[in-house]
């Protein structure tokens, strides 16, 4: 029995194509990501979950800026956070060192019941009330903010 040329190339072909497919679908960028700008605020749920104990409802969960950041601790009566210092200079360095920026961050809001002292770092500390407000890191899922109020402000409702 001869085998037929074209049988072994259309073997060959299918299972280049299949390889080349298996390669293209598995790359860091495909997909949906949990830290993707889309799903991005995504990564820092299991925290914000931590920080208020179970308890409550997830409400809002959105991207935010610096300046919104600082608005709303302004709005409800807190310091905003001081910015991160800068690196120190090495010695015998001539570059400036890079300003550091504001990292990628997600306010998430819950609603439920608050009593003061409930939120370990809430700002201020003795503060009571229906909503709890975390602005966290979404590279390296940290806290940068926390606020508990009674009522939201208006520009979030937006």
């Amino acid at each position: 029995m001869t085998a037929r040329p074209w049988g072994r190339c259309a073997v060959v072909a299918a299972a280049a194509v299949a390889i080349g497919f298996v390669v293209a679908c598995s790359g860091p960028r495909s997909g949906a990501s949990i830290t993707g700008d889309i799903s991005s605020c995504a990564a820092v749920l299991p925290l914000a979950n931590n920080i208020v104990h179970d308890e409550g409802t997830l409400t809002l969960i959105r991207r935010i800026s610096k300046n919104d950041a600082d608005e709303l601790s302004r709005k409800l009566g807190a310091t905003p956070p001081a910015p991160p210092r800068p690196p120190a200079r090495r010695a015998g360095s001539h570059r400036r060192p890079a300003r550091p920026r504001w990292p990628k961050s997600c306010l998430v809001v819950y609603h439920g019941s608050y009593p003061p002292g409930t939120i370990a770092g809430a700002s201020p500390p003795a503060v009571a009330g229906h909503y709890t407000l975390m602005v966290l890191r979404v590279r390296h899922p940290s806290v940068e903010q926390i606020l508990v109020t009674d009522r939201l402000p208006s520009f979030l409702n937006r």
